[in-house]
């Protein structure tokens, strides 16, 4: 699950209200170059890189540089979007990776002759 920030949200919340109303836009045809932009620098940096949400977003951005012309295209890339965020919201956040601090020692750690 995705720590907590200050306030108690989810930090992934300012990327799924972005995500949301950039899956809107794209099917209403008023998406925006700057829109898209900063979507997707709030994936890169609020979410972590194992997080499904994350992949959508990058996925879409990457989708709608190529296509951003055809407006059934991007339209459908909208509609996938928000089918994503759907699918994010129904699933738990995933775990954070694990500190490597809190890994136990490996084998042999302490044997001056292995590790000098």
């Amino acid at each position: 699950m995705s720590p907590p920030d200050h306030h108690g949200a989810s930090v992934r919340m300012p990327a799924l209200t972005a995500a949301l109303a950039v899956a809107l836009s794209a099917m209403t045809g008023s998406l925006t170059l700057h829109m898209v932009d900063d979507l997707r620098t709030k994936a890169e940096e609020l979410l972590g890189r194992a997080d499904p949400l994350r992949a959508a977003i990058l996925t879409f951005a990457t989708m709608w540089e190529s296509h951003r012309h055809d407006v059934a295209a991007v339209f459908s890339l909208g509609e996938t979007l928000q089918a994503a965020l759907a699918a994010a919201l129904a699933a738990p956040a995933p775990a954070p990776l694990a500190d490597p601090a809190t890994w136990p020692a490996p084998t042999g750690a302490g044997r001056a002759d292995i590790n000098g």
